[in-house]
């Protein structure tokens, strides 16, 4: 049986454990969070112009307008729109953010289909395990040039699509491999900081309703398009694990615990994932220092990182999340890294720049070790009377070993919206989590339209 044939008669027949349903309810409200609070930044806006003018049948909620359109467009730019402010969330082994793509696909399928809550739920498991396994079996040579939230989150949200759809396995076969195909997101955007980071979960999740819906309609695609020569794995990948894909897929229905989004990690800092670990040493560095005594600091990392950190200048918001040194010194100077902390004025804040300056960063091949399980760094500050002080962190805030707590993610989900919805939060905290009755999608989606999006579309 190929790998495309076991993945589709697992996104079809899998019964998704009860206590795996309320884990996904957690990474749907951490998403919405996101989602709203990215709702009038740049990319967003543009992403809504340019939907605006393509058209298609109001199926679907633009949560950052309150508009519908096509299921497709509706999850293209909520997708982009939950991926601005880089609080969703992030899965290590596979190196993406499952959640963006994923869920954005899963509300508007959902919507445009009237499914129900249960089956929403059951769609959003089911695509992260699809994404996480793909992103793990792609490996970390494929990070290296591939934005593994655009190629793997492709393949979860066709999963999604098709799980929601209810297209038989036949039909899912044909959707991966039409998915597969158009998989793609490129690290380049890096070199001067611009939004193609957030086109890439958009683009995933545009993409893989499309292949769905090509697919009830008879539309091909490749039966082999997880290890086949030209398949994604072997072409994306120097050294692809197809035998992950697969690997205990036909018992994880009985033992949760197998389940990939049992894993992943919700986010605290607003910047980069690989900057958390030296963000959250920052912090702790700076509740025992004098800032003006700091002659210089160095931050430890491990080598992938690097190459995507190092040499980036703060020269937007979105290219200081990517900044290494911006951030260290943001935790050090603020004792935190937000989104206040990220907008055009304060990344021009002399006072952080300054201190940014004498932060250096090197790689230690000792994390390296550690690294992808772990995503740690180690903060070394000199002091101008040569004393060192340093702090090291394996796993950083939000991480499964962290032990986050529902409290901790409602108080994020809080902090993040409630001066966007009205105080409207804690109303689509009930909804999601209510054990007695499953709400209404469309419910938790009018309470999540931001004030602001609710007067434009009036």
């Amino acid at each position: 049986m190929s790998v495309s044939e076991e993945l589709s008669k697992f996104i079809v027949d899998s019964s998704v454990p009860l206590e795996i349903k309320n884990t996904s309810r957690l990474y749907l409200l951490d998403w919405i969070g996101s989602c709203i609070a990215g709702a009038d930044s740049d990319p967003s806006n543009i992403a809504n112009k340019i939907v605006q003018s393509l058209g298609g049948h109001p199926k679907s909620t633009i949560l950052s307008t309150g508009l519908k359109t096509s299921a497709p467009l509706a999850a293209f730019t909520n997708a982009a729109t939950s991926h601005v402010v880089e609080m969703d969330d992030l899965d290590r082994t596979s190196i993406s953010h499952p959640g963006a793509p994923v869920i954005a696909t899963a509300l508007a399928v959902a919507e445009e289909i009237n499914a129900n809550f249960d089956e929403l739920i059951d769609s959003i498991a089911i695509g992260y395990e699809v994404c996480i396994r793909t992103g793990e079996s792609l490996g970390t040579s494929h990070y290296e040039n591939w934005h593994t939230t655009g190629t793997a989150g492709t393949m979860g949200a066709v999963a999604t699509a098709c799980r929601l759809y209810k297209l038989d396995t036949t039909q899912t076969i044909n959707a991966l491999g039409s998915a597969g195909t158009m998989a793609s997101g490129l690290w380049q955007f890096l070199e001067n900081g611009a939004m193609s980071k957030q086109l890439h979960p958009a683009k995933a999740a545009h993409d893989g309703i499309l292949a769905a819906k090509l697919s009830n309609e008879s539309f091909t695609g490749a039966q082999k398009i997880y290890e086949g020569k030209k398949g994604l794995l072997n072409s994306m990948s120097k050294n692809p694990d197809i035998e992950n894909m697969t690997k205990n897929l036909n018992i994880i229905d009985s033992v949760p615990e197998l389940w990939k989004i049992n894993y992943v990690s919700f986010k605290v800092h607003a910047s980069c994932r690989h900057t958390h670990a030296a963000v959250d040493a920052a912090i702790i560095l700076s509740q025992k220092i004098n800032l003006s005594e700091i002659e210089n600091v160095e931050v430890q990392i491990y080598s992938q990182a690097l190459d995507l950190l190092d040499g980036m200048e703060p020269i937007s918001p979105w290219a200081a999340k990517f900044s290494l040194p911006f951030c260290v010194a943001t935790g050090l100077i603020y004792s935190q890294c937000s989104m206040r902390e990220f907008t055009n004025s304060t990344i021009m804040d002399e006072k952080t720049l300054s201190l940014s300056k004498k932060i250096e960063v090197k790689t230690n091949h000792q994390l390296d070790k550690m690294y992808p399980q772990a995503w740690p760094s180690k903060v070394i500050i000199t002091m101008k009377n040569s004393d060192q002080i340093s702090e090291q962190v394996n796993y950083p805030s939000g991480d499964p070993e962290s032990d986050v707590t529902k409290l901790q993610i409602f108080e994020k989900f809080l902090g993040m919206t409630n001066f966007l919805i009205e105080g409207k939060g804690q109303l689509i905290i009930d909804k999601i989590f209510n054990e007695n009755h499953s709400p209404q999608i469309s419910e938790i989606l009018e309470l999540s339209i931001t004030t602001s999006s609710k007067q434009l579309s009036a």
